[in-house]
């Protein structure tokens, strides 16, 4: 237990280092205020799909195909909860229109994947990691189709929008290549892990630049932000861990809420 506390620990200090990185370096401003958007769109269209077919195309194989679908149909129903919770709470909490939508969303998603997934692997390993990214999937496509609308006037599903978001893509192209069997070059297997081990230090970075935009003393301002952490990491959680372990589930699945 003390072995995985300190390698838990350990990678996030990892994380947290690169966040401040990017916010000393938006405070000096030695990076232009355009730097936030092109490690979004470098850690979007390259670094977490090339993460995901990495993963994927190692372990997810045709001998845990049943497991994994079992994972998936769990994910599904958290993820279904969660948004019925995080709507109930956002309209309660929140005080204007636009207060209430970003609380359904900040209630609903939670950066599970680019601070995760490097956790995730570093404790447990890369097949555990796969499990989690099963689990993560329903999470990704709910973000590119539910989360979307939160902001939009219009709120019309686009089923183009979410077949083409690169991260569901990319999950579905290492699924298949891991249960075709297809062995990928070693150049790009290479490259695939090269440009995966970017991902997390790219959006902490990402992270700390947009928090640059503020003192550090306003960050740690207000206690209303901090009642909606507390809600969104064991309020949310603790509910759907407690309707779920009544239920009769238990182990690695209850683990992942």
């Amino acid at each position: 237990m003390l072995e995985v506390f300190l390698l838990t620990l350990e990678q996030v200090g990892v994380l947290l280092i690169f966040i401040s990185l990017g916010y000393i370096l938006r405070r000096l401003h030695q990076l232009p205020d355009s730097s936030g958007h092109v490690l979004s769109l470098l850690n979007t269209l390259v670094f977490a799909p090339a993460y995901s077919i990495a993963n994927f195309s190692v372990n997810f194989t045709r001998d845990v195909v049943g497991e994994k679908l079992v994972i998936f149909g769990f994910a599904l129903l958290a993820m279904v909860g969660t948004i019925t919770l995080g709507r109930l709470l956002g309209k309660w909490m929140g005080r204007s229109d636009m207060e209430k939508r970003s609380l359904m969303y900040a209630f609903t998603f939670s950066n599970s994947g680019y601070f995760g997934y490097p956790v995730i692997e570093g404790v447990f390993g890369g097949e555990a990691l796969a499990d989690y990214m099963v689990f993560n999937l329903p999470i990704n496509i709910a973000c590119n189709s539910y989360g979307y609308m939160l902001f939009q006037k219009d709120k019309h599903f686009s089923l183009v929008r979410l077949i083409s978001s690169p991260l569901v893509l990319a999950a579905f192209v290492g699924m298949g290549l891991g249960l075709s069997g297809i062995q990928l070059p070693p150049v790009l297997t290479t490259v695939l892990n090269g440009a995966g081990s970017c991902m997390s230090p790219c959006a902490m970075l990402l992270a700390g630049f947009m928090l640059g935009k503020f003192p550090f003393s306003k960050l740690f301002s207000g206690w209303r932000p901090y009642v909606f952490t507390l809600v969104r990491i064991l309020g949310i959680s603790s509910i759907l861990g407690g309707i779920f372990w009544l239920c009769g589930l238990r182990g690695a699945l209850l683990f992942n809420l």
